[in-house]
């Protein structure tokens, strides 16, 4: 047995003892418990808005944001505040999306009802799919949802997808509009889910990633006119994959001018070039750099 595989089997373990469902989220709150004995300054929308600018935020922009609110406990503000802070930002040229995943994304027996099932990708994520306009991709493992001019050609295609991460995504296709992927109190050294884009596109080039993709799923759907549909895609990883931690991973590989980090009060705020990320990765993949310990790599 490898260290890896000793490694998995052991959090498997300790998540049974605990009774939690993701180890990676019990240590973020304990941490996060740590941390507010030392991080105390106050902050407000107008404060991350100033932030995100720094890192190359304009006015009609095309941007993805992930957020964790559960690290927003210097946040001065509400949650709507913080997205009219970004939206204003952006402009009415600009498009503003979200994850928008469900908590049982994995489960095909669960429908998906892209009007009313909650995404389980954050209060900031959910109290945003439910503004008026916005649109929702109809992809249940990754969902997306939008609001602005450029929304409906982002999400629109995603039904179509092989893949969940594919060209008809919403992650392939902000890239290719040159988008940005901001995340807002997520780890130091979390990109985004642009990272996954390299896995399908190289998954019939390189065994490594042809992993991630072995089985074919059926989701069903319940679409905007109420129709209930099915949906197939390829899924389910022969083995669990171990991510590393990015931040070594892209501070060695990576342009600097195609990235930002900065901390306000306890909160990290990042952002990637998307284009450049999906370029990047595909690059470092296809000589064997990838951003995950587990499996190893195969050509």
């Amino acid at each position: 047995m490898t260290f890896v595989e000793f490694r998995i089997k052991a959090v498997r373990l300790a998540k049974r003892a605990l009774g939690i469902s993701n180890m990676t989220l019990f240590v973020r709150r304990r941490r996060r418990s740590f941390e507010r004995l030392f991080y105390r300054r106050r902050f407000t929308a107008a404060d991350v808005v100033d932030e995100m600018r720094r890192q190359g935020l304009r006015r009609g922009d095309t941007i993805v944001v992930h957020s964790a609110m559960s690290a927003f406990y210097n946040y001065r503000g509400t949650v709507d505040g913080l997205i009219d802070a970004i939206l204003d930002a952006l402009g009415p040229e600009g498009t503003l999306c979200m994850p928008s995943y469900p908590a049982d994304k994995d489960n095909a027996d669960v429908v998906f009802d892209v009007r009313h099932t909650p995404t389980a990708a954050g209060i900031l994520a959910e109290t945003f799919r439910r503004r008026k306009g916005v649109v929702r991709s109809l992809n249940k493992l990754h969902s997306v949802c939008a609001l602005g001019p450029k929304a409906e050609r982002i999400v629109g295609e995603h039904h179509l997808s092989q893949t969940c991460f594919d060209e008809h995504s919403p992650y392939y296709i902000m890239a290719c509009m040159g988008a940005r992927t901001f995340s807002l109190g997520m780890p130091r050294w979390y990109v985004g889910t642009v990272e996954h884009v390299c896995e399908s596109l190289l998954r019939q080039k390189l065994p490594y990633f042809a992993d991630k993709f072995c089985h074919e799923v059926a989701f069903r759907y319940i679409d905007s006119a109420g129709k209930p549909f099915t949906h197939s895609m390829l899924t389910r990883m022969r083995l669990p994959y171990v991510r590393a931690r990015n931040t070594h991973f892209v501070d060695a590989f990576f342009d600097g001018s195609k990235y930002a980090r900065g901390r306000l009060s306890n909160v990290w705020i990042t952002s990637f070039d998307m284009a450049y990320t999906v370029e990047r990765m595909v690059e470092l993949a296809r000589v064997g750099k990838v951003i995950y310990t587990y499996p190893k790599w195969r050509v």
